[in-house]
């Protein structure tokens, strides 16, 4: 026998928020002001009726949401999905005392994700091939995806054949897809050792296929022709499995707030720098110090730059752990101008030493508001001051918002 609530809230993880019995519980698939009955104990219960649905309940644009644990917000009308994700970035930036208002959230084409991963394992002898459930492990086979562009969609059938190919049939792995202008980049991780015949028949598949490039823990298996991405012009060639922004028109977005802002800055670092993302973008018109802690990626974006003939300024750059080993307020020195875009947990370290720096301009972006909320504030309480918040929605449906903030140090 269930339990009838009356959803009060949208929670940071989508959730439904409810009172039962003095108690404060979430209910997934659930909007406020609705009316339903759940199941189960403790904080978390499983939604079994809906007796009265919000206005704003819409029908959901994929087959597998409410399983997949990939979109958690696709039954919500898209104002009140965005009104509650802008929330989510006002409250981060309230709770560390910052009171500007963020711009509205930029908003892009829906199936437009060039870069994925996927979970794959054998079970029963048969291959499960797909995204983790919704707050499980288990693997929710797909034959389609909302938000992925058509390039990968395109190629399920065939990523799913050369997963049973390569794949280990004694625990799970993974296989990390990006789309390039050259075709797609496959990158597979954890399958572990495997037969000759497997890494024949795996290397024969891809190029079956037409992917551009095979992997296999980074060890190029077989590249039919060097996968490219192209950053404003110049043509970069990623290191397997490497971080790249997962929609393109959004890192263009980035960019150009991000050269418009630093645009009279003639020393730039760039921390976090990736490949290049906003490097060689910077290059055109700075002299860019760029520092980043995987390897390859610095590699790659040395090519690239050694690539471009001539035509961009020098890029110096350092394999570093920013978080173990900080840019300290003397390297900062003849800085005018910064652009730092850390992983998810941000980057406090380095924020108290360029808040101690005379750095001109400074440009924050994060894919995490809480950990950009107090990024910020410690550059506040040095004597930066906030010009802009821009909000890009890279994640549609789920809570993840990515966010550009341009600062500049005080004048008085």
């Amino acid at each position: 026998m269930g339990e009838r609530v009356r959803i009060t809230e949208l929670g940071r993880k989508a959730d439904g928020v409810a009172e039962l019995n003095g108690a404060r519980i979430h209910v997934p698939l659930t909007l406020p002001h609705e009316e339903v009955e759940v199941s189960g104990s403790g904080s978390h219960r499983l939604l079994q009726t809906i007796h009265k649905p919000s206005p704003n309940r819409i029908e959901p644009i994929c087959p597998h949401f409410g399983v997949c644990g990939g979109c958690q917000t696709q039954h919500i009308s898209n104002s009140s999905y965005m009104e509650w994700k802008f929330n989510l970035l006002r409250e981060a930036l309230t709770r560390s005392g910052i009171e500007l208002m963020p711009e509205p959230i930029v908003q892009f084409d829906t199936a437009s994700r060039r870069r994925v991963v996927f979970n794959a394992k054998w079970a029963g002898g048969k291959l499960l091939f797909g995204f983790s459930g919704r707050r499980s492990h288990t693997i929710v086979p797909i034959d389609s995806c909302s938000v992925l562009s058509s390039n990968i969609t395109a190629k399920l059938d065939d990523l799913r054949q050369l997963a049973q190919v390569l794949g280990n049939p004694k625990k799970p792995y993974r296989i990390s897809v990006l789309s390039t202008q050259t075709g797609l980049d496959v990158s597979f991780y954890d399958v572990g050792n495997i037969k000759e015949t497997q890494r024949s028949r795996a290397i024969e598949a891809a190029l079956k296929f037409d992917i551009a490039r095979l992997s296999l823990d980074n060890e190029i298996l077989v590249e039919a022709r060097k996968p490219l991405l192209n950053f404003s012009g110049h043509r970069l060639v990623p290191a397997p499995g490497s971080f790249v922004q997962a929609i393109e028109d959004t890192e263009q977005a980035m960019v150009s707030l991000v050269c418009e802002h630093l645009a009279d800055c003639k020393q730039v670092a760039d921390l976090y720098c990736g490949m290049g993302t906003f490097a060689l973008r910077l290059a055109q018109t700075s002299t860019v110090y760029g520092a980043e802690t995987s390897k390859p990626a610095v590699e790659a974006l040395d090519q690239a730059w050694r690539d471009s003939g001539g035509t961009l300024k020098k890029i110096t750059t350092e394999v570093r752990n920013l978080e173990r080993r900080p840019l300290s307020i003397q390297e900062l020195k003849n800085i005018d101008g910064l652009v730092f875009d850390p992983p998810r947990a941000g980057a406090e370290a380095q924020s108290r030493q360029i808040a101690k720096s005379q750095v001109r301009k400074i440009v924050a972006v994060s894919c995490n508001p809480a950990t950009l909320a107090r990024d910020l504030a410690v550059l506040l309480a040095g004597g930066y001051e906030i010009r802009r918040i821009v909000p890009l929605d890279q994640f549609k449906f789920t809570p993840h918002l990515e966010v550009v903030t341009l600062l500049e140090r005080s004048k008085k």
